[in-house]
């Protein structure tokens, strides 16, 4: 069973991981083209707002380990 959760969280950093890239490469083309303000504002805080989930996950993981040890 914890090797299933293990397992499980793995898959679920790394796809939070590719949700991080692609959004920071969106945010940097559409810096790149010249996008209207408004729009790169929207895209740089889905930027962060993913970094910011990536980082809790990855935290509750740390603690999680923790707990186990």
């Amino acid at each position: 069973m914890v090797s299933w959760t293990i397992f499980i969280s793995m898959k679920l950093i790394n796809t939070i991981s590719n949700v991080v890239t692609e959004a920071k490469n969106v945010y940097e083309t559409a810096c790149d083209k010249g996008v209207p303000e408004k729009e790169l504002d929207r895209l740089e805080k889905n930027y962060y707002e993913s970094l910011k989930l990536l980082r809790i996950y990855e935290n509750l993981g740390k603690r999680e380990n923790r707990l186990n040890n």
